[in-house]
């Protein structure tokens, strides 16, 4: 019993996300074909929709997922947000989640922006949707690297990093790009987090 609450301890806040987005998930379920794809486009942080509705999209957007393959990422977010929740508590998770969400968006419209401005995009990106968890969860990975074992910090850190820039210097892709700002994002709260940690040490 002890084993099951330690194991549960922590796990609400990933759980409820989960929920939300299954439950976000399922009533889709019940929509035809185009009333799915409109919710998703509505609730899309694309350019379209930050400019006209930037904090409903924001918002939205963190809690739907296209497709059923989207589904997948659930279990990491869970296993992520209970492990930092442990750790730091429910606030600073949430946190760490939404500047990670918040700043990786942010970040790709600037730089989608600069390239329709210069001419190097096809206005059409800015209507292509872009929602899911997956933003809000490399940046709270990205701040667990300081829980990381000092021996395994350097794979964890450079691995993730190393792969999605190879997957953005092979087809640069704003969404690419947005995974890559979150987790760098993580890692820079993660030394601030350590930072703190041993100023408090008497």
């Amino acid at each position: 019993m002890r084993l099951l609450r330690r194991a549960g301890r922590g796990a609400g806040l990933g759980l409820l996300h989960a929920a939300v987005v299954l439950a976000v998930y399922t009533a889709l379920r019940f929509q035809t074909g185009a009333g799915r794809a409109g919710f998703v486009q509505d609730s899309s942080t694309n350019l379209d929709n930050l400019r006209r509705f930037p904090f409903r999209v924001l918002l939205l957007s963190a809690v739907v997922v296209p497709d059923t393959a989207g589904l997948l990422v659930l279990v990491p977010l869970v296993v992520a947000l209970t492990a930092s929740a442990r750790w730091l508590g429910r606030l600073p998770t949430l946190v760490a989640f939404a500047f990670g969400h918040v700043g990786a968006t942010l970040v790709v419209a600037v730089v989608l922006v600069a390239g329709l401005t210069h001419g190097r995009l096809d206005p059409a990106v800015a209507h292509a949707p872009d929602v899911g968890v997956s933003y809000g969860l490399a940046c709270v990975v990205g701040l667990l690297a300081a829980r990381v074992p000092r021996r395994l910090r350097v794979p964890y850190v450079l691995l993730p990093s190393a792969v999605l820039a190879a997957v953005l210097a092979a087809a640069p892709d704003p969404t690419a790009l947005g995974h890559l700002v979150a987790l760098l994002t993580g890692f820079c709260l993660a030394v601030l987090v350590r930072r703190g940690a041993r100023a408090q040490l008497p």
